[in-house]
């Protein structure tokens, strides 16, 4: 029995020395795959270090030794470059730009063993955080790193950079599922190695969301950027379209009510927040919104755009198809009102063209409806008997709105020289008020596409 025993536990220790030389025989193939680097990189080499460094994580004995990880990290980072290298090769024939051959390869090659290398940085820091953080130290510059530990700190160094072009390429290849993930892992390596938040990176890596249409990232990486403290109207703005669009109305508000709190100012959030005021029919909450920006900014021409066209929509209801319905009894005064505000944004002139655009556009449509609601009204209380003479009256009240409308439209039109809207309204405008010539003239420009 004794002799048993000696031999049963003298078995034990030569199991784990057994596994510690796999992790050894790794290192060796990984040092030899380095050397060939020079000359021909000798992939053969790489795999028999993967062998090795898995089958050591696969057991018992070293399945948790913060070492295994940091040659893991090493092969497979090692081997997700090699990769990256064969496809630049690949596209040699096809694309001549080295940049742009480059990003197309960062857009092919597989993130399969990238994402590997990162999975065992992550080991290293939970299985060793001591050791995790002399590795950043290492790559601060550190002092009396080992030779082992130097490499290390580079893979980690590479890996955070090429998250980055992994993420460039990936978009520009219009992956933007995958863009978007490897926008984040940059930002949250850099935040993690420098200890600063890396604001770019988390930006783009929302924007690559909302372009993949995942709503869960949106939420995901925008909810980061609000909870880290560095955070925009848009992320508001994106959560709260995210939430619509998974028919979470009761989310969707709580983060529009947040960034309402967070960016009173913020013209999107505001008319998101004024057109759910409107729906409701809460006209009365929804001008007290605006007019409550508009006193702690009076100057901003964004907001009196805003302002004019909740006047405009409250005097022109429309139903849920979108069909005009009845006009409330305060119509001529909501009209007016509206005039007021889009004149007062086209006065304060918006730095964005679109904006400037829409005040003038909307102003000139304003005048040329309101011309035309004033016609049909009256023609509506006119008897037969009295008809032509009327007729005379109303036409020319109507004329008053029209030629105002005009100079607007005209205006909107030097904007936009091919927009067909202001086209179609100026060229009916103009025959209308007994200008023919310039109808006629309109109405080439739009025979000819709007040029």
């Amino acid at each position: 029995m004794k002799k048993i025993a000696i031999i049963a536990l003298a078995a034990l220790p030569v199991m784990g020395f057994a596994q510690k030389a796999k992790i050894q025989n790794a290192w060796r193939a990984l040092n030899d795959y380095e050397n060939t680097l020079k000359d021909k990189p000798d992939v053969s080499y790489l795999m028999k270090a993967k062998e090795n460094i898995d089958l050591a994580l696969a057991n018992e004995e070293t399945k948790n030794s913060a070492k295994a990880y940091a040659y893991k990290t090493r092969i497979m980072y090692d081997l997700y470059h090699y990769n990256l290298m064969q496809e630049d090769k690949k596209l040699e024939g096809t694309i001549a730009d080295k940049n742009a051959r480059l990003e197309a390869a960062y857009g092919n090659t597989s993130t399969k063993e990238f994402q590997e290398a990162n999975e065992a940085l992550d080991k290293i820091q939970s299985l060793d955080p001591k050791y995790f953080e002399n590795i950043i130290n290492v790559m601060k510059g550190g002092e009396m790193p080992s030779d082992d530990d130097i490499k290390l700190a580079t893979a980690f160094s590479m890996i955070k950079l090429e998250a980055a072009n992994i993420a460039t390429g990936k978009y520009k290849m219009k992956q933007f599922g995958e863009a978007a993930e490897y926008f984040y892992k940059s930002a949250y390596m850099n935040t993690q190695i420098t200890g600063k938040k890396d604001t770019a990176s988390f930006y783009n890596a929302c924007i690559a969301a909302q372009k993949a249409k995942d709503y869960t990232k949106m939420y995901d990486y925008n909810k980061k950027m609000i909870d880290s403290k560095i955070a925009s109207p848009y992320n508001y703005q994106t959560i709260y379209d995210a939430k619509l669009a998974l028919k979470d109305t009761a989310g969707a508000m709580e983060y529009l009510k947040a960034g309402r709190k967070a960016f009173p100012n913020d013209v999107y959030l505001m008319n998101r927040e004024t057109e759910i005021y409107l729906q409701k029919g809460n006209q009365e909450q929804a001008l007290k919104n605006l007019q409550a920006a508009i006193d702690k900014d009076p100057n901003n021409a964004q907001l009196q755009l805003v302002l004019g066209n909740v006047y405009d929509n409250i005097a022109n209801p429309k139903g849920k198809s979108g069909k005009d319905t009845t006009k409330p009894a305060n119509f001529d005064e909501m009209i007016m009102k509206a005039a007021e505000h889009y004149q007062k944004a086209i006065d304060l002139k918006p730095d964005n063209q679109e904006s400037y655009y829409n005040a003038l556009y909307n102003q000139g449509a304003l005048y040329n409806n309101y011309g035309g609601y004033l016609y049909n009204k009256s023609m509506e209380k006119s008897t037969l008997t009295d008809l032509a003479k009327k007729q005379k009256e109303f036409e020319a009240q109507s004329q008053v709105y029209y030629k105002k409308a005009i100079p607007y439209l005209e205006q909107a039109l030097g904007l936009k020289p091919n927009d067909k809207a202001s086209m179609y309204a100026l060229r009916k405008l103009y025959l209308m008020t007994g200008e023919e010539a310039k109808g006629k003239e309109m109405g080439d420009r739009l025979k000819a596409g709007g040029k």
